[in-house]
């Protein structure tokens, strides 16, 4: 099984970052597409952190962790 996560990060009023993570994003999503979702949360002014408003993006990562069951 491979699992996929979206680690954005944001920076906030207190100079502080903000992660917010996704699970099982889609395969084929393109940078672009995560830069304007970023935008657009830090303009609607949807989250709050323990250091205040989200003020601009810094970061995100996609990571990918695959999982392999073993027979016992």
């Amino acid at each position: 099984m491979v699992e996929r996560v979206l680690n954005m990060k944001f920076n906030d009023a207190a100079e502080g970052k903000f992660t917010f993570a996704i699970k099982d994003i889609k395969a084929d999503i393109k940078d672009a597409d995560i830069k304007v979702a970023m935008e657009s949360i830090v303009a609607k002014d949807i989250f709050l952190s323990k250091g205040g408003r989200l003020d601009s993006i810094a970061e995100a990562q996609i990571v990918t962790k695959e999982t392999t069951d073993v027979v016992l």
